[in-house]
């Protein structure tokens, strides 16, 4: 089901500020793959990964700092043989634990996710032109944040509708997954939904519910996806247990979480659907569905955005809005769906018009 792959590495570069000579050292692997990585590089896989950052000796020893050295440093002859075999066992024990992290979402999947949130474009709002957002990657979900700019995921829903364009000849347009979690998680799965624009419905017509609420089902349907209580779950839903344990089942959710919980209690975390390490375990399934959506998404939107010459101006979750011709307005808005070509999986979509 997954695509992702574990990558072993050719060669790790020991940074200056991780060597205890001061100088750069190289560590060689014997294997075929050639991946060269840097000790920051490694750092930052585990950043993502929610895992403490690799500790440089200055950092481990914070006392250092305040001798504020500049240049190279000799650390062994500055902390001596005690506090140098202390920090050098740490970094092989810390090293050794980050290896085994390392996928083939990290070579291949997050540089083109990163590169979905380094295109970004100017918007105004009334006359002030918005500093662009930049995006914080790291989270146990895989959902991000906005650590600098403007910040858009707190923008009252009213006030986007207000956003234009720098240039009046284009317009602002949002473009938005229909319930992509659902539809990521039963795709991924390999369930036949070509056809379907509403997952909710096409659940609903499959075990024959009168949908009595929509917003309860929907709720009930996520709820389920995420581990609820099933008799919960009937309650919100407003059908029968049976029915909710049927669907349950059927929907493969239970097999997904032994799963995850094999491989969780096997590794210390566990892979998405990418290959992004997860690891927390207060709800795998949910963790896995959301971070596997949230990569699906960023690659989606990179080859949509690239492949009909659009600029991307901002990224709410599930939704970008971008900037587009007026003239080409009507033949982007006829597009039904999106799809990642990395998992061949395609979601509807539904556009909104923000500025005209």
């Amino acid at each position: 089901m997954e695509i992702n792959k574990t990558k072993q590495i050719t060669s790790l570069i020991i940074n200056n500020k991780y060597s205890l000579t001061g100088k750069d050292k190289v560590i060689n692997y014997n294997n075929d793959n050639d991946i060269r990585l840097e000790i920051k590089s490694l750092s930052a896989i585990r950043k993502i990964s929610n895992w403490e950052e690799i500790k440089t000796i200055e950092d481990y020893f914070p006392s250092l700092k305040i001798l504020n050295i500049a240049g190279n440093i000799n650390y062994l002859e500055l902390l001596g043989t005690k506090k140098s075999k202390e920090y050098a066992s740490y970094l092989k024990e810390i090293i050794k634990e980050s290896l085994g992290l390392i996928t083939s979402y990290h070579t291949d999947i997050f540089p083109i996710r990163r590169k979905c949130y380094q295109q970004l474009n100017n918007v105004k709002l009334a006359d002030q032109i918005l500093e662009i957002p930049r995006y914080n990657h790291a989270g146990i979900t895989g959902r991000t944040s906005i650590i600098k700019g403007y910040n858009f995921l707190t923008m009252k829903k009213h006030l986007r509708s207000n956003l234009t364009c720098l240039n009046p000849n284009n317009v602002l347009v949002e473009v938005d997954f229909k319930s992509c979690e659902p539809f990521f998680y039963l795709k991924s799965n390999m369930f036949d939904l070509d056809d379907v624009r509403d997952v909710y419905t096409w659940i609903s017509e499959n075990y024959n519910v009168n949908i009595k609420s929509r917003e309860k089902f929907k709720r009930g349907i996520l709820s389920m996806l995420y581990g609820a209580n099933e008799y919960t779950i009937s309650k919100v839903m407003q059908i029968n247990l049976k029915t909710v344990k049927k669907i349950k089942k059927d929907l493969k959710i239970n097999l997904l979480s032994e799963r995850l919980n094999e491989e969780f209690d096997r590794n210390k975390f566990i892979l998405n659907y990418y290959g992004r390490p997860i690891t927390s375990n207060n709800n795998l399934v949910n963790y896995w569905i959301q971070s596997s959506a949230v990569d699906f998404c960023s690659l989606a939107f990179y080859d949509f955005f690239k492949s009909n010459k659009l600029k991307p101006c901002f990224f709410i979750h599930d939704s970008m809005t971008f900037e587009v011709k007026k003239e080409r307005l009507e033949v982007i808005q006829n597009i039904k769906q999106i799809k990642d070509p990395r998992s061949n999986i395609s979601i509807p979509v539904e556009f909104n018009v923000l500025s005209k």
